[in-house]
């Protein structure tokens, strides 16, 4: 990173850490602005790139006109250059959870356009609100000529702000978890009761994505306990990955694997979120473990109506069975975790796992969201 650039990104975020009300030197319609686009910055984490970008760049070079991101354009420059190697790298230090995964905001179709950012900017930014948030200050800092070393402290006073409310949330959600299962050991509370808030969880619609990663935690959640059982004895079950990462990529056969004491595959589940299993289903996963030797595969699917044409899947699993020898095991999700939780001597457990594995996802950026922990500790603080 350049000095300045560098200097320029520091000196604005230490600000923002010693001075929050800095934030208050907004006009009430500036301070919307930028606040329409951090409480959606996980959804947008491009547009906080080119925002952070175009004002960082702004302060660096007065006299460029930032909403000319493309060298092509007139009195242009490259953002995304800029962007690849300045900005990213620090909200990928800083912020790591708006951090964009492919290295640049300009990467994303809807901000790459050979257009400058002004009002009329034809790209179709998907969030009608954040569009015009994000237009209207690189007009309001080009037009109205105000101050971007505002606006870029404001944006980072507004980040570390949803980072310390988060935090607070992981902490609520930990404590209601805590206190539920102490509820559940005094009041006998059943494992349907504990289904049903898993249930609750799985089935709602969040209006982001990273549901789909939820069955995936609870399942190894499951798992993790059913490694003390006699069928799992001196078996490893291997740690989960990114779930951006697709089997084909990382290696693997499977979301959840299970390796024998000599390292070989043992046993893996993949996991379906509101997808019904269809038999074509069934052969892509036989393509995935056909040269592995394990004994069971599982294809589990949170989608209420399971099984798409029962007759055709328990024709492909039959052929698996005869072909390899391994046993495909095809079934919801939520029945397979409460025969799980039957095996166990203490279910009650469970939540403690799987809110500890919520935890530790969001924190590793793997795919679950803050709505994700507010709403599961919502439940947990409902059912005490």
């Amino acid at each position: 990173m350049s000095s300045l650039a560098a200097s320029i990104l520091e000196r604005s975020y230490q600000k923002a850490l010693s001075n929050a009300n800095i934030f208050s030197e907004l006009s009430d319609q500036q301070r919307g602005w930028v606040e329409e686009i951090i409480e959606k910055a996980e959804s947008q984490k491009a547009v906080l790139a080119v925002l952070i970008t175009s004002l960082t760049k702004k302060i660096e070079s007065p006299s460029q006109d930032v909403r000319s991101h493309k060298k092509e354009l007139l009195n242009g420059y490259s953002g995304r250059g800029y962007d690849t190697q300045h900005v990213t790298p620090f909200i990928r230090d800083r912020f790591p959870r708006f951090a964009m995964k492919g290295g640049s905001g300009w990467l994303t179709r809807s901000l790459e356009q050979a257009h400058p950012y002004t009002l009329d900017y034809p790209g179709r930014i998907r969030d009608i609100s954040v569009r015009e948030s994000f237009l209207q200050i690189l007009n309001d800092v080009e037009e109205n000529q105000e101050d971007p070393n505002l606006y870029l402290c404001a944006v980072f006073v507004a980040l570390n702000d949803v980072m310390d409310r988060t935090i607070a949330d992981l902490d609520n959600m930990s404590a209601s978890a805590r206190r539920y299962t102490q509820s559940v050991r005094s009041k006998s509370i059943t494992i349907d009761e504990i289904m049903n808030l898993l249930r609750q969880q799985l089935s709602f619609n969040y209006g982001v994505a990273g549901a789909s990663r939820l069955p995936v935690l609870a399942v190894f959640s499951a798992y993790e306990m059913l490694m003390s059982i006699e069928r799992y004895r001196n078996k490893t079950l291997q740690k989960l990955k990114f779930h951006t990462v697709s089997d084909a990529k990382s290696g693997g056969i499977g979301d959840i694997e299970v390796l024998d004491e000599k390292g070989n595959y043992f046993e893996a589940v993949e996991i379906k979120h509101n997808i019904t299993i269809s038999s074509s289903i069934v052969d892509d996963a036989y393509h995935k473990f056909s040269d592995a030797a394990l004994s069971r595969y599982y294809i589990l699917t949170t989608a209420e109506n399971d099984i798409d044409d029962r007759s055709a899947v328990n024709d492909s699993i039959r052929r698996i069975r005869d072909q390899h020898g391994c046993e495909v095991i095809v079934n919801g999700i939520l029945p397979s975790i409460k025969y799980y939780l039957r095996l166990l001597s203490d279910p009650t457990l469970f939540l403690d796992y799987y809110t500890k594995n919520i935890r530790s996802d969001f924190m590793l950026d793997a795919n679950i969201k803050d709505s994700h922990i507010r709403y599961w500790n919502e439940l947990l603080q409902s059912a005490q």
